[in-house]
């Protein structure tokens, strides 16, 4: 599990699942000090490992930031 404490006021949370014999990644993304629900997606890589899975939903998590505060959001 990769755990991104604080990136652009938002906390980024990752975690590899397996999917027959590959890796898929489930992100959690909590903005800081408020009480909105988290955003939770499913990125699908189909990696071999898990770590890669992880950095690939890592990847995709602070890119979903990045176009959600550029949006005002």
């Amino acid at each position: 599990m990769i755990v991104v404490p604080e990136y652009r006021g938002h906390r980024i949370e990752v975690e590899a699942v397996v999917t027959g014999m590959r890796w898929n990644a489930t992100v959690r993304i909590l903005r800081l000090f408020s009480q909105d629900k988290p955003h939770v997606d499913v990125v699908t890589c189909l990696k071999l490992t898990p770590e890669l899975a992880e950095h690939a939903g890592e990847i995709w998590a602070k890119r979903w930031v990045d176009v959600k505060a550029t949006e005002g959001e």
